[in-house]
């Protein structure tokens, strides 16, 4: 009798941990990852431009350590960072709005009615975040590639 009591509670005990001990995953939305603060670590361009594929290289040291922010309400912010190009310059700007596509793989900002970004997502985690944009010139198309890391 003792022995089929254990046996019971044992396969209680067993049952138990198994329900409550399996967690679902939590999966992040890509507009959950996204909002935040990202520093671009790299940004390249194809075909060269004037012979120049490394485009983040030839940014000034103060407008590399810039963090773009996407803020929950659909703003974009622009901060400065550290080193201020200009020390007069206001720490943080408002730059307009950003919104995800319903999929998550397209990323558009509006600066202004002319000004309107549409960035594909390549990957976006909680830490970071490579997309790819397209611009026309003189009948060329370049392609944009940036890399960002939150901050």
């Amino acid at each position: 009798m003792i022995m089929k009591k254990l046996s019971l509670y044992l396969l209680v005990v067993l049952f138990g941990v198994y329900i409550f001990g399996c967690k679902k995953d939590e999966t992040t939305s890509a507009k959950e990852n996204l909002i935040g603060k990202w520093m671009v670590t790299a940004m390249t361009i194809s075909p060269a431009y004037y012979g120049i594929t490394d485009m983040f290289s030839t940014n000034d040291a103060c407008s590399k350590d810039d963090l773009t922010i996407f803020n929950a309400d659909g703003t974009v912010q622009t901060d400065e960072g550290l080193i201020k190009c200009n020390a007069s310059d206001p720490q943080t700007t408002n730059d307009g709005t950003w919104a995800l596509s319903a999929d998550g793989k397209t990323l558009t900002m509006t600066e202004s009615a002319s000004s309107i970004s549409v960035i594909t997502i390549v990957t976006l985690s909680s830490s970071s975040f490579v997309g790819k944009m397209t611009y026309v010139e003189s009948g060329v198309t370049y392609t944009y590639t940036i890399t960002l890391v939150k901050k």
